[in-house]
């Protein structure tokens, strides 16, 4: 499956979940508008290799997004 096709299935599953939903007019195309996509690349060593990781976190509204955890 290519890009174009997973996000095209996602959009569709996404608007006919909202279907059933009571959102006021416009909510719905508010919240599939993507903010902003961070991208996220680190290495792991393990049982002795390198491995590469990557990434990615979407932000569809900035304000429900999780509070900074801070340290005891």
């Amino acid at each position: 499956m290519n890009s174009a096709s997973f996000l095209e299935s996602v959009d569709q599953n996404f608007r006919h979940a909202m279907s059933f939903l009571n959102l006021g007019e416009g909510l719905a195309e508010r919240i599939i508008q993507c903010n902003s996509t961070y991208t996220v690349r680190f290495g792991v060593r393990l049982r002795g290799q390198m491995y590469s990781f990557i990434g990615w976190r979407s932000v569809h509204n900035g304000k429900r997004q999780a509070e900074a955890v801070q340290p005891v």
